[in-house]
């Protein structure tokens, strides 16, 4: 482990208390008080683009927690079929019901998990999420049960609906803000997606060394793509200039990151999330993605473990996507020489080096990611722009 990953360990993690998972800990004991036999109330999110479903929260601590699971909701039918059916299931015996030897059933009978009510939650038509009620005790989900937890469920629900709502309210807001602004088609929708699934894969990679939460991964997973915000305060003869900038032209582009946190700071307060985990992540996401950890970035030169992890997770994933897609400005390198300049910026000091490995350990998942977004044909042709230590202002 590189020592600065190793000093940001702890600063990385989220605190308790501004967080889904802490919200949802507290109704878990308000269910309690009732019905003693409910162990466990957890939240898988559905993204509904890549038939995904993934571990989000759970009101046990992390040594009762299912963390960085996911599966496609194809390969379950189970709970495909909740979704196409609008129902509820109970089990009452998950040792009996369940034979197939699946990496979920075999976690929930490991972890002593004999029944469970399983509702989906959907956002108007829209599948979100599942929620799933966990006993260490057999047929205890009667209708009594049930008919409880349907309330309690909606509430549940609407706790993390309402926080969903709020970061993505957060990021339409930022989005609106470039389409005001004349954004333009300098950085395609593929390319800021692509940053935010290589973002996500380093997380949920270094998540287990560094603690990093389900929720801290999913945040990060949206937020990456909006690091560069700022550039929509960025005249176009400098954004779209096809050689290099001059100094003033660079420092100028520079500036993008205070715009971006200038825009930032006033959605946060505009929208009361100040203190909120997503709201934080976002802000040290914008302001500290051209740092670099041997002080060498901008704008505060920021070094080691004063940067934040989500900063330096997206640094390494812009790095890469810059290196390894085309561009209007230059072709895709190619995987031996993407591979040996990411690796010379870590040895470097220039960007973390767990962050890169990370990434680089998983090169059939970086190409996936690469083919399946790639951009559209038809992009500008490619100009002899500029060297790479110009590419990433």
């Amino acid at each position: 482990m590189s020592t600065t990953s190793g000093r940001l360990s702890a600063l990385s993690a989220p605190s308790v208390g501004d967080n889904v998972e802490a919200r949802l800990r507290s109704l878990h004991q308000i269910a309690k008080s009732r019905y003693a036999f409910i162990d466990r109330i957890a939240i898988a999110l559905y993204d509904a683009d890549l038939d995904l479903l993934k571990t989000f929260i759970s009101s046990n601590g992390a040594s009762d927690a299912l963390l960085r699971y996911e599966a496609h909701l194809a390969d379950v039918p189970s709970l495909r079929e909740l979704m196409l059916q609008r129902r509820s299931r109970v089990v009452d015996d998950i040792e009996q019901r369940f034979t197939a030897p699946t990496a979920h059933t075999e976690w929930l009978k490991s972890q002593g998990y004999c029944a469970s009510y399983t509702l989906p939650v959907y956002q108007g038509e829209v599948l979100v999420a599942f929620l799933f009620f966990d006993s260490r005790q057999v047929g205890v989900f009667t209708p009594e049960v049930t008919a409880f937890l349907d309330l309690f469920a909606e509430l549940a629900a609407q706790l993390y609906l309402s926080r969903a709502s709020a970061v993505r309210t957060l990021i339409g807001a930022v989005n609106l803000a470039c389409g005001l602004a004349g954004q333009r088609d300098v950085e395609t929708g593929q390319h800021l997606r692509r940053i935010g699934l290589y973002a996500r894969l380093i997380a949920r990679r270094l998540s287990g060394r560094l603690r990093l939460s389900d929720e801290y991964v999913e945040y990060l997973h949206l937020l990456a793509p909006l690091h560069d915000i700022g550039k929509v305060g960025i005249p176009d003869r400098i954004l779209l200039k096809p050689g290099r900038l001059d100094p003033d032209e660079a420092a100028q582009m520079r500036s993008h990151v205070e715009l971006g946190v200038q825009m930032v700071d006033h959605m946060i307060d505009d929208l009361g999330l100040g203190g909120d985990l997503a709201a934080r992540m976002m802000r040290n996401i914008v302001a500290e993605h051209h740092e670099r950890c041997d002080g060498s970035g901008y704008p505060l030169g920021l070094s080691g473990d004063h940067i934040s992890l989500e900063a330096r997770i997206v640094a390494v994933a812009d790095v890469y996507d810059a290196l390894s897609a085309v561009r209007y400005y230059k072709p895709a390198w190619d995987a031996s020489a993407y591979i040996a300049e990411l690796r010379r910026q870590a040895a470097a000091g220039m960007i973390d080096a767990d962050c890169v490995e990370a990434l680089l350990a998983d090169p059939a998942a970086c190409d996936e990611i690469r083919d399946r977004f790639a951009d559209p044909l038809g992009a500008p042709p490619f100009v002899d722009h500029t060297a790479f230590s110009d590419l990433m202002l």
